[in-house]
C-alpha cells in the first residue's frame, strides 16, 4: 500500500501493537476471508482482468490507522507473515522503496483519505491532481491507489489498492467506519488501472458481497476492540500517518 508521508526510516522494524490484535485475527480466519474473496471475484470463472486479489481491514479511529485484519493472500503478496502485518500501519510496505520510485502525491492522497474517514468526512482527490486513469464521478468514501511497494525480501512490485469505507458493527445502529483495502499486483502498472476503471460496476457488486461476508462471518467475532489498543508503535515516526 502507499500510505503515509515522507520516509521515517529506511529499515522495516516489526514491533507489535500492545493489544490483543494477534489473538483476535487468526490464520484460520485469514484463510477463510481469502477463500471468500476468491469465490466472489472469481464466481463467473474469470477474475477482473485476470487479477489475483487480497484483502485488508484498517481502523482509522486508532492512532496510525493500523491494519486489524487481512486475508492470507495479502501475506502472499507482500511476503510477510500475518503476525507481522496485523497491528501495523501500511507504510511498512512503502518506506523501504527507493525515494525516486515512490509517488508522493498518491501517498498524500492515501494519508488524507484515512484522516478524512477518521473525521467522518468524504475525500475527493483535488481536480488538479487527477490522473487520466482515475475514475470520475465516484463517491467520497473510496480511493483508487497505485504505489510501488516492497516485499519482505526487498523486491519491488506495483501495488493497486482500492480503499473503501465499510460501516460495520456487532449491533444495528452501532456501526463504525473501517477502511477495507482490495489489493493486487499490477504487472503492467497504470495501464492495468485504466482497464480496471472500465469494470467498476462489477467491482461495486463484488465489494457489496465482501461487505456482507465481513459483517456476517468475520467482523463480529474477529474485530479488534478499539478500547483494547494502546499507542501504535511499529518502529516508525508517529508523526507520519498513516
Amino acid at each position: 500500500m502507499g500510505c503515509g508521508g515522507t520516509k521515517a526510516q529506511t529499515q522495516v522494524v516489526v514491533t507489535k501493537v500492545p493489544s490483543t490484535a494477534s489473538h483476535k485475527w487468526s490464520s484460520k480466519k485469514a484463510d477463510a476471508l481469502q477463500d471468500a474473496v476468491d469465490a466472489i471475484f472469481n464466481q463467473s470463472g474469470e477474475a477482473i482482468l485476470g487479477l489475483k486479489f487480497s484483502f485488508t481491514i484498517a481502523d482509522p479511529m486508532l492512532t496510525g490507522c493500523p491494519l486489524i485484519g487481512c486475508s492470507s493472500g495479502f501475506g502472499t503478496l507482500c511476503g510477510y507473515a500475518m503476525e507481522d502485518i496485523v497491528g501495523r500501519n501500511c507504510r511498512f510496505l512503502v518506506d523501504p522503496v527507493p525515494a525516486e520510485e515512490i509517488d508522493p502525491a498518491m501517498r498524500k492522497h492515501a494519508k488524507d483519505f484515512c484522516q478524512a474517514v477518521a473525521a467522518g468526512k468524504d475525500y475527493m482527490i483535488p481536480e488538479a491532481d487527477q490522473e487520466p486513469w482515475m475514475p470520475r464521478g465516484r463517491h467520497g468514501d473510496e480511493l483508487f491507489c497505485y504505489q510501488r511497494n516492497a516485499r519482505k525480501d526487498g523486491s519491488i512490485f506495483n501495488n493497486m489498492f482500492y480503499l473503501k469505507v465499510f460501516e460495520l458493527g456487532s449491533d444495528l445502529g452501532e456501526e463504525k467506519a473501517y477502511i477495507v483495502g482490495l489489493q493486487s499486483e499490477l504487472k503492467d502498472g497504470k495501464a492495468d488501472l485504466s482497464q480496471l476503471a472500465q469494470n467498476l460496476k462489477l467491482l461495486d457488486e463484488n465489494m457489496d458481497q465482501v461487505k456482507r461476508v465481513l459483517a456476517k462471518d468475520f467482523f463480529v467475532s474477529c474485530s479488534m476492540r478499539r478500547d483494547e489498543v494502546g499507542t501504535l508503535d511499529d518502529g516508525f515516526d508517529s508523526g507520519v500517518m498513516p
